[in-house]
This record gives structure tokens, sequence and C-alpha cells, in this order.
């Protein structure tokens, strides 16, 4: 059975679609703010892009732990990875299974790279938003000193409200329950300034997040099938 208010909720995620597939500059605007927040930020348009420029931030011997996301599934980024010579720990994504694969706190400590999608990139704030009920994404894009986000073209929306929609989108269509357990807004990397007046990057979180935005689009068309691959990360 629906959640109560599903029918809303697909109204609203509905509109919502359709206004950010009516404003072709909103990924530009974006992609400038989040530059100027500290992101690297690179637009690519087919897999072997992709691919490429995660080889490229990532290199040979290093170690990576990878939560699945849409865009890593469809370049089958772990697959590539550990063909050139990266080792590669896949975490298990909401509603998958969450068998051990050895200890999840030593492999998240043990990586350099972090590996994640996204829900969401917001225009006004220059934020990532990551949207889940286990939290195995939250970690991979907080504790690696380099996080790696890849996200499709399509994931652009206006401002943090518009963000919620597809919040509560992913909430009801993919986990059945009104908001999901964890959200993570990401607006560059981590920084502080709280010792000596002195700009340190890393303290609390990674040091370097890189986005790496497919053209590729995660929805096509407008029914509801369509809004469910949307929201996904």
């Amino acid at each position: 059975m629906k959640p109560v208010g599903t029918a809303d909720l697909l109204g609203s995620l509905r509109d919502l679609y359709a206004r950010a597939r009516g404003r072709p500059g909103l990924l530009d605007e974006a992609i400038a703010t989040m530059t100027e927040l500290g992101f690297q930020v690179a637009r690519l348009s087919g897999r072997e892009d992709v691919l490429r420029a995660a080889l490229e931030i990532i290199p040979p011997g290093a170690r990576a732990v990878s939560h699945p996301c849409v865009v890593g599934r469809a370049v089958r980024i772990e697959h590539a990875l550990r063909a050139e010579g990266r080792g590669v720990v896949a975490l298990p994504g909401d509603n998958e299974p969450s068998g051990q694969n050895g200890s999840w706190r030593e492999q998240l400590l043990a990586a350099q790279v972090g590996i994640t999608g996204a829900t969401a990139i917001v225009a006004d704030t220059g934020s990532l938003v990551l949207a889940e009920a286990n939290g195995f994404g939250r970690a991979a894009s907080n504790v690696p000193p380099v996080h790696v986000a890849l996200v499709t073209a399509d994931s652009v929306v206006e401002n943090l409200l518009d963000a919620a929609v597809l919040i509560r989108g992913y909430a009801a269509l993919h986990l059945d329950t009104p908001v999901p357990r964890y959200v993570s807004l990401i607006s560059g990397p981590s920084r502080t300034a709280d010792i000596g007046y002195t700009l340190v990057r890393g303290m609390h979180g990674p040091r370097a997040v890189h986005v790496l935005v497919w053209d590729q689009p995660k929805a096509t068309g407008a029914g509801d099938a369509a809004l469910r691959d949307w929201v996904l990360a």
C-alpha cells in the first residue's frame, strides 16, 4: 500500500521535474556556484569520459569504497577501477543485503577515496544532497580524504525546497517511509579556521570533493516510472 499523500507527492514531483527540465541553464549556474565553493567539477558526455575522469582522480594502487548509485552502476565503475589496478570495496545500498565485507569501519578508514551518487544538485547553494536509509553513502562521503560524487545532469534543482521534494519522493517511492533516515548536504570540501585563524582542509571530512556530472539523464518521460528513477541517487 502506498503511504498517505503519495498521490500529492507524485504531483509535486511531476511539477518539479517539468520545471527543472525547462531551465537549461540551471546546471551551469550550479557548476559555477560549486566551483566557487571549492568543488572540482567536470561535465562529461560519455561513459568512457566518466571512467577516464575517475581513473585520473584515483591513482593506481589506491583503495576506494563505493556506495551504489545510478551512474556507478551504468558505467560499471567498480569493475573498471579494479581492472585498472585500483582496490574497491562495495558498500551496501538501501534495500540491499548488508552482510559484512570485512569490517565496514576498517574498510572506510583504510580507503583513500569514497565514491557516491547524489539525490540532487542544488543550484542556488551549490550543494550536493544525498538521501538514504542506511548511512553508508554518508560515511563514504565523509570518512575518506577524497570524495568523488557521480551525478547526472538532470539531478539539478533550483533550491533546497525543491531538493526536499526529491528527498520525500525518494523516501516514499523507495523506502515506504515519510522521510529518509539520513540526509547529507555537502557544500564543498571540509575546511576550518578555528585554530589560529589558519585555513585547514580535511579537518572534519574530505579535503577534496570531485563532482563528475554525466550528461546522460537518469530519467526519461514523465510517467510514474520516470519519477521513480529521477529520485534515485
